[in-house]
């Protein structure tokens, strides 16, 4: 997660202290292929980055040598490139590095205290439940535990599609709008 929300943090510093907007126009791509990239940087770096870990869960969960090791891969990118486009979102908006950290921060507790990365939905509070429970962390986790389980993880799988893509959107159509790019 930390090395996902390091691309807005790139793209923040391209904005405030690098001002590079200028030099960005005359690349010779297009906008949106340029904000893709972006996107598809962010997702790779973060593939990169969590690569030993994911191994070592994947060694744990008896499927380092299974084609599921595909799968869990496939968890950690969707979930990443949702992560991606939020951190792209909040550095177009973030007027101060302290302002995207703070915001950073506050998704980032989300994400891993009310998710079912430590405790079982049932064990919060019935209030929070339903927060947790619609969480993409959750999601996350419960497609990687599916992957270890014989059953199909493609249900899992496919629920973090949806918001993955739509974050995702959402990052590059704040990059583009608020970069004026």
């Amino acid at each position: 997660m930390v090395a996902a929300f390091q691309s807005g943090r790139d793209i923040w510093r391209e904005k405030y202290i690098k001002d590079l907007a200028s030099y960005l126009l005359t690349l010779p791509v297009p906008r949106r292929t340029f904000a893709v990239s972006r996107i598809t940087g962010g997702v790779a770096r973060s593939l990169i980055a969590t690569f030993p870990g994911t191994l070592v869960i994947s060694y744990l969960y008896g499927i380092l040598l299974s084609p599921r090791l595909i799968e869990a891969f496939l968890v950690v990118g969707l979930f990443s490139l949702g992560i991606v486009g939020l951190s792209m979102a909040v550095s177009a908006f973030a007027s101060s590095i302290e302002v995207f950290a703070t915001v950073r921060s506050a998704i980032q507790l989300y994400l891993s205290f009310l998710s079912t990365i430590f405790y079982d939905v049932t064990l919060f509070p019935e209030v929070v439940q339903p927060i947790v429970q619609t969480n993409p962390m959750t999601w996350a986790i419960q497609a990687f535990r599916a992957i270890g389980n014989q059953g199909s993880s493609l249900y899992p799988i496919s629920i973090l599609v949806g918001p993955s893509l739509a974050f995702a959107l959402l990052g590059a159509i704040c990059y583009l709008w608020y970069a004026r790019l």
